[in-house]
This record gives structure tokens, sequence and C-alpha cells, in this order.
């Protein structure tokens, strides 16, 4: 059978049974506000899942998306606290997450520093930025800004067409030749120079990518959260990760495939939601959620192997 061929199918699967959990546990999940405050709770972490792939794919690892959201997110309460309009508060924030990942890449492709040396330092410099910015959670997005992140547009839960943006920048890239290169650079770096592929270009590209959907997914969180946090994407780098090991993206380049990122992300958020629904006691949450992810991984690893043919 075709499906059973199909690339996605293991992360595919662990989201379909953690979906089918949810709406055990908890009436009414596929309720319009029930998916629409999901959405948008979870929104964030698929845009920076989209450009942790982009950069995996390419061989690299980005570990200071998270950071990138943090600062994005303080300095976009703080300019909108400043009176700032939204179209030049939005635009300046996406301005900040381009230049991290100009450093990024500059720092990785034409300085040739190891990207999760290089990346850890950058993750640094843009979450002492995000203190120097905003030291203390506080400050308040615009109601308006916070009603249209949370509402619908076109019948259509807004936090939606900010991953479709991200997903659609990414399908645009795919389509052109530097959609085949990125591939190339990820299988072997080597080969692709010798191809006469621009190897430093293309890591530029990817970091500057990432940092670039990791802005609009600090937008979303500032627009679920309406306030400001220093600390509040951190744990979004290493969820962006494991979001794509899960979905079959290779640690090692050039293997997998962007929406397999997006489905992780959503098992992630499905995993998270089942363990708050199950009241379970604060204190083992985060065990019970790790366990589950732990299993998740393997599990999905283990499919891959069997159906690939690889010994495990």
């Amino acid at each position: 059978m075709r499906i059973l061929k199909w690339n996605l199918l293991p992360v595919f699967g662990l989201m379909i049974v953690f979906l089918i959990l949810n709406i055990i546990i908890t009436p009414g999940f596929l309720s319009l506000s029930s998916l629409a405050g999901f959405i948008s709770s979870y929104a964030p972490l698929i845009c920076v899942s989209i450009g942790s792939a982009v950069v995996m794919l390419g061989g690299g690892i980005d570990i200071s998306l998270g950071a990138i959201v943090s600062l994005v997110n303080v300095m976009l309460i703080t300019l909108f606290g400043k009176g700032w309009g939204m179209g030049a508060a939005l635009g300046s924030a996406l301005v900040v997450a381009i230049l991290v990942g100009i450093l990024n890449g500059f720092v990785i492709g034409f300085l040739r520093v190891n990207p999760l040396l290089a990346t850890f330092s950058t993750s640094s410099v843009a979450a002492g930025l995000a203190l120097w910015v905003m030291p203390t959670p506080g400050g308040q997005a615009p109601m308006d800004f916070v009603q249209l992140y949370n509402g619908l547009l076109f019948s259509i839960p807004t936090p939606v067409y900010f991953i479709l943006i991200a997903l659609v920048l990414w399908i645009f890239i795919k389509m052109t030749p530097a959609g085949i290169w990125l591939f190339a650079l990820g299988r072997d770096e080597r080969k692709a120079y010798v191809s006469a592929i621009p190897v430093q270009w293309m890591q530029f590209f990817t970091y500057v990518f990432a940092a670039f959907v990791s802005g609009i997914g600090a937008i979303a969180l500032t627009g679920s959260v309406g306030s400001g946090d220093p600390l509040v994407g951190l744990p979004l780098s290493l969820n962006a990760i494991a979001a794509c090991v899960i979905g079959g993206i290779s640690l090692l380049g050039g293997s997998g495939e962007v929406m397999g990122a997006i489905f992780g992300a959503i098992f992630l958020g499905l995993v998270t939601t089942t363990v708050l629904a199950a009241q379970i006691s604060p204190f083992y949450q985060d065990l019970l959620s790790g366990v589950i992810i732990l299993m998740g991984v393997l599990g999905a690893t283990w499919l891959r192997g069997k159906r690939t043919g690889l010994t495990y």
C-alpha cells in the first residue's frame, strides 16, 4: 500500500493517536473555539519548527531561535508601549530577528564556525538583549492586536495565517534551485561545493530564513500571551529541534520534509494538552511529558528504520 511508504506516516500516526486521546479526555476538543485556542498556543512552535527544519535540512542546527523569539516579543511590547503603530512595531521587530539571523549566517557560513557553538553564543547575545530591553515580565499588547490574533479572519482562525506565511515561503523556496541546493548541501557539503553550489551563501540564507520565520512565530506568541517576557521563547529552541527529529528530519542533514516538522510540533502540543487534561499533578507533568516525547522519538525512529531497512 502506498500509504505505508509515506515518509511522514510515523509522526502522522503519533499525532492521530494523541488527537484521539484528547478527544476522549477533553469533551468538545474538536469544537472551533477549542481548536482555535490550540492553534493560537502552538502556532509559535510550528513557525519556529519550520525555520529549524530548513536549517537542519541544510546540515546545520540553530539553538538561538528561542532567544530570538524572546527578543522579538519584548521588542514588540516595548515599542507598543512607546506608542508605535502596529505596522511599524511589527516591521521593526522582524528586522531585529533578521539581524540576528544575519549574524548567525555570517559567523557560520563565512567565518566557518561550528553551528552549535555559533548559535549557542548568539543565543546568549539575544537572550541578554531581551533581558536588557525588559528585565522583568510586563507590558501589554494593544487589545486590537490581541483580538485580531485570537479571532477569525475570513472564518479561519488568524494564527493559521501565520503558519501559512511560513509554510508558503518554504514551498516557494523549495520550487527554486535553492531548494535543490539545500538538500545537496545537507547530504554532502564537499560535493555541493565542487558542484558549484554557493555553499556559504546557502548556509547564510538558511539561518536568515529561520530567524525570519521565528520572528513571525514571536509575533504570534505576543498575540497569544498579550504581554512581554524575556524568557518566554527559550524553551522553543529545543522543542523545535525535537519536533523536527520526531517528524523525520535527520540531524545529519539532507533528509526529511518540513511538513514532518509541522506534524512533530502538533504532536508535542497534543502531548502537553493530554497531560494537562488528564489532571496530572503539576509536580509530575514535565516528567510525564518528557517520557511520552522520548517514547515518541524512539517509536518514530524505530518505525522509520523498519521501513527503510536500517537495523536498530
